[in-house]
């Protein structure tokens, strides 16, 4: 893409250059001289690889605009496959059609006379962009190579451009390594202020292509997931080059189907998810590398409104999917491009998880609320992770909708083999009435009284087990056992008695003893997840507390 601003900067000096014949030429003559002028410069300028074709030139002498109808850069595929037998070849292949470019406001005196050009507007509309994209593991880059103020400065000391308006590009990506893979993007706005192009900017990292600060708009861009299952949609992405600052409003995840033709089609169990997020920020972004999947390199991002819902039909078929490997910082390291975020921001964030049981065929939902914190250091550049080996999320939320919690985990970057990672947590006050609303259809049990003062717990787990300590405070548990009765849920009395009076701890602590800390230790079950894991070793050391032993 940024080859293709380029080219149109290129063009657009082309066709002003052709206004120096105006002094000397008729108008009707001026038409074939410059088309053909223009040409022979393409042509010559890619050394043969692009011929450039055009239907007309609209000349506005009054106005001092010229316009340039139905422009076509066309690639010889002939002369590019020659080029890669000789290992010459670009990593990228360019088709650009043009309804217009529109060039207005121009001072002819100022070109007829001397070497600098100076220009008010360039506007390009509706241009359609096709790039065929194979890294080509020859070319490296060359920091003797001429910039392009050195290419032109023989004829041009300085060319000066107040605005480039490209308005609704249509980008149309083909990854030949992969097939051809498509990716296309409509409704893009491009607009660059402030472009200068002389001895003092030839050199300026702070422009971009030259210019003070360049816009970039996309909205309402939408795409489905390889699997098809997903639809993906941002309503609106700008990105600002002068701070290297890139914003999204309205993204979304969303199944294409309800959760039962969903599960027709995956024909397993599987987690179905719906994400939206208000928005998402990037701070000193190196968008351009993130863009073409080089390096994901950012100061901050800022995720702030965001719905997270996870549903699992637990009637389904299990699936046989082995997950090992595929802890957050297992997958993190497996990205294929450099990633360097310092700080990752949440705000205001919502996830819930929602099962269906398939003894109880209820469903429960577990609610984590108004999420606030910082994940820092996520990253897999080896020489940063020896600096620095740990990736730490820390986050405060409400637990079942208004119980404090707060979170801190750990993950070891240095040993994601392993999978190495530690969970601190402390959880609040917990209400009785809130916890039957997920132990009645996913545990077949109800708390009929409990007082939950606190939960203080800490864990350590790899790919293969978890362990720890869980301190549950609480007085006057008393429960009943349930069982499914057909279209209900009925008391279990003779099992609800027995565990009452001879299989919980009503308390802990015990009236005089100190609080009792248990071991938490769950052995990992490798088709399950990570969040499992974490999960499975919580309520192991909760169930020891309360006197129940809990299954592997």
């Amino acid at each position: 893409m940024k080859k293709f601003l380029v080219i149109f900067l290129i063009l657009g000096i082309l066709v002003a250059g052709g206004l120096f014949y105006l002094k000397q030429r008729k108008l009707r003559d001026f038409e074939p001289e410059i088309k053909q002028r223009l040409a022979r410069l393409v042509h010559d300028a890619s050394k043969g690889l692009y011929k450039l074709e055009m239907e007309r030139l609209e000349i506005d002498l009054l106005k001092s605009k010229l316009t340039l109808v139905k422009a076509h850069l066309v690639p010889d595929s002939a002369m590019y496959a020659s080029l890669e037998k000789q290992e010459k070849a670009p990593n990228d292949l360019f088709d650009i059609y043009l309804d217009k470019l529109v060039i207005g406001d121009i001072d002819i005196a100022s070109l007829a006379t001397n070497k600098n050009i100076s220009l008010n507007r360039l506007f390009i509309d509706s241009p359609d962009v096709k790039v065929w994209h194979k890294k080509q593991s020859y070319n490296i880059k060359d920091d003797s190579s001429k910039t392009l103020y050195e290419q032109i400065s023989k004829d041009i000391d300085k060319i000066k451009i107040d605005t480039i308006l490209l308005r609704n590009v249509v980008f149309t990506y083909y990854n030949r390594k992969k097939n051809d893979k498509k990716t296309r993007f409509e409704n893009v706005n491009i607009v660059f202020t402030g472009m200068l192009v002389d001895s003092t900017t030839q050199f300026d990292q702070n422009r971009f292509l030259f210019a003070e600060d360049c816009r970039i708009s996309l909205k309402d861009y939408s795409i489905k997931t390889g699997n098809n299952l997903y639809l993906f949609s941002a309503g609106d992405l700008q990105i600002r080059t002068r701070d290297k600052a890139m914003d999204i409003k309205d993204i979304s995840l969303k199944p294409q189907f309800n959760n039962n033709e969903f599960y027709k089609r995956v024909k397993r169990q599987e987690d179905i998810f719906n994400i939206s997020i208000a928005s998402l920020r990037f701070d000193k972004v190196e968008w351009w590398s993130l863009l073409g999947e080089e390096s994901f390199l950012s100061s901050k991002m800022k995720i702030a409104d965001g719905r997270i819902k996870v549903y699992n039909d637990k009637t389904k078929r299990p699936g046989t999917e082995i997950k090992l490997g595929k802890f957050p910082h297992q997958l993190l390291s497996k990205v294929p491009f450099n990633i360097e975020i310092d700080t990752i921001g949440v705000s205001n964030m919502d996830v819930s998880y929602e099962e269906l049981n398939p003894k109880s065929l209820e469903s429960g939902t577990i609610h984590f609320n108004n999420i606030t914190g910082n994940i820092t250091n996520v990253t897999n550049n080896a020489d940063l992770i020896k600096k620095d080996k740990n990736c730490i999320i820390s986050v405060d939320a409400l637990f079942l909708e208004e119980t404090p919690l707060r979170a801190v985990f750990n993950f070891n970057l240095a040993a994601v083999k392993k999978g190495d990672f530690t969970l601190k947590a402390t959880v609040g006050r917990i209400g009785h009435e809130r916890l039957n609303k997920i132990l009645i259809p996913l545990a077949m049990v109800k708390i009929n009284s409990v007082n939950v003062k606190g939960v203080d717990l800490s864990i350590r787990g790899d790919n293969y087990n978890g362990s720890g300590t869980v301190k549950l405070l609480y007085d006057n548990l008393n429960i009943t056992a349930l069982k499914n009765d057909g279209d209900t849920l009925k008391k279990r009395g003779l099992l609800s008695f027995f565990a009452n009076n001879f299989v919980i701890y009503k308390s802990n602590p015990e009236k005089g003893d100190a609080p009792r800390v248990e071991k938490a230790v769950h052995k990992h079950n490798p088709q399950k997840s990570f969040f499992n894991l974490v999960w499975k070793t919580i309520f192991a050391g909760a169930a020891n507390t309360v006197g129940f032993q809990p299954k592997q």
